[in-house]
């Protein structure tokens, strides 16, 4: 009898490891990630009111501040692309910082590759998965990489790692995530073709 009960659960318990592992390979059902665009308004405003939120941020948020190749932009961009120990001020920071992606333009586009790559490789799982749902993003992204990535194969860059050192870090982060690799394959691809439009 205690066999015959076994055999009858044994459907029912494959049925559930498939859908947790059809959950883990789904970027779309990661709900482990918060991003300010998903947060509510009571969220918002919790952070906006921290005390230690930096002072650049709320400036260039309220329109007080205008981004370009100045020392306030650069402060900014050093405090937005390190987002591994700013805490629930994280999700703010990183949508401030696509902000400027977005925004950019001519003297300060060119410094944003330093900052891209930064921000990737300090929080690798999180900009990745948001890339899944925001590819316009991830061109700019691989934009901004790939033509400073291009001089540094040049040696005129001061950006920190090479293309095949940055991909190769990159892929060693995300080793234990596969739900990822199609992302990282089109921002490897992407920067590579920003890269060979370079020559």
């Amino acid at each position: 009898m205690k066999i015959k009960f076994l055999f009858m659960f044994i459907p029912v318990i494959l049925s559930f490891s498939h859908n947790s592992i059809a959950l883990q390979n789904n970027p779309k059902t990661d709900t482990t990630f918060v991003y300010w665009e998903n947060m509510t308004k009571n969220q918002r405003s919790d952070i906006l009111n921290s005390k230690h939120i930096d002072k650049y941020a709320i400036e260039f948020y309220d329109g007080k501040l205008k981004i370009g190749d100045n020392n306030q932009t650069i402060e900014l961009l050093n405090t937005l692309s390190l987002l591994s120990n700013k805490g629930n001020l994280s999700p703010f920071y990183f949508f401030l910082f696509n902000r400027i992606c977005n925004e950019a333009d001519g003297a300060l586009s060119e410094m944003l590759g330093d900052y891209c790559q930064r921000i990737i490789l300090d929080s690798p799982a999180y900009t990745i998965s948001y890339f899944t749902e925001h590819k316009t993003l991830l061109k700019k992204y691989a934009e901004y990489l790939g033509y400073e990535m291009y001089f540094k194969s040049e040696g005129t860059s001061t950006i920190k790692y090479s293309y095949p050192i940055f991909k190769k870090l990159l892929s060693q982060k995300l080793k234990s995530k596969g739900q990822y690799n199609s992302v990282l394959t089109l921002l490897c691809s992407e920067i590579e073709k920003t890269m060979n439009k370079m020559n």
